[in-house]
């Protein structure tokens, strides 16, 4: 990640959202990542895409793709952050655009992930 992406991603809470799911996305620690979307994640948007969905969507993506890191960061307001992500096998690259609440704890309100190609 490039200097300039972390420092923006590291001062707002939909970035720093964005980097504790990805950290544990690309460890592997899906049993982590699954009480983490339970834990961070606003329960309306469970209701929309229950979180073993979207477990099971991240995993197989994990197989695919490998590991990501962010390419360059889009867009960022206070609360929502718009990345261009790069994957480590097949290099494809796919926009996530993530917000959250702006009451503590910050739960994730949107985790949207669209292919750029």
């Amino acid at each position: 990640m490039q200097d300039i992406s972390k420092q923006l991603l590291t001062q707002n809470a939909a970035g720093m959202r964005l980097i504790a799911q990805m950290t544990l996305y690309n460890s592997g620690n899906f049993p982590r990542l699954r009480t983490y979307i339970a834990e961070s994640y606003h329960p309306a948007l469970l209701e929309e895409q229950p979180g073993n969905t979207l477990l099971a969507l991240l995993k197989a993506q994990r197989r695919v793709s490998g590991k990501v890191r962010v390419r360059q960061v889009i867009a960022v307001d206070k609360y929502q952050i718009v990345v261009l992500m790069e994957s480590e096998f097949n290099e494809a690259l796919s926009f996530v655009d993530l917000a959250v609440e702006e009451e503590y704890p910050h739960r994730i309100t949107r985790f949207d992930q669209k292919s750029a190609g």
